[in-house]
């Protein structure tokens, strides 16, 4: 089977599921930046407001929406089209939209693990 002759109904199971993240990927990152509209429940053990909910659900969907990404490059043979560089970039921006906010989380984690392994360790008071 070639790159261009994938089945139709492989083409249409990925294109459903890129355009499902395309839409969670929107509506997380309008809710990233609008300001909250509801107050952080102060009995909570740790409150967030609707803001960093939608950050933290746009880092933890970046692995679905990178794989989804690279299917639609791999069902619909972007490597092959007239313009490959062009194509697979624009398939690639929901993905690096969802990636920043996890290199993010990311970050702020690893700063809290060398943080506390130091503080076990004596080094920071």
């Amino acid at each position: 089977m070639s790159e261009k002759n994938k089945p139709l109904s492989v083409r249409m199971a990925v294109t459903v599921i890129y355009v499902i993240g395309i839409v969670m990927t929107v509506f997380l990152g309008f809710k990233c930046v609008l300001p909250p509209t509801s107050e952080p429940n102060p009995d909570a053990m740790i409150p967030f407001t609707e803001n960093e909910r939608a950050f933290i659900m746009m880092a933890m969907g970046f692995p679905f929406m990178l794989a989804s990404c690279l299917s639609v490059i791999w069902a619909f043979g972007l490597k092959k089209s007239p313009h490959p560089r062009r194509n697979i970039l624009l398939t690639l921006i929901p993905a690096v939209i969802d990636g920043i906010p996890f290199v993010a989380v990311a970050g702020i984690l690893l700063v809290m693990l060398v943080e506390g392994y130091l503080e076990a360790l004596g080094i920071l008071p």
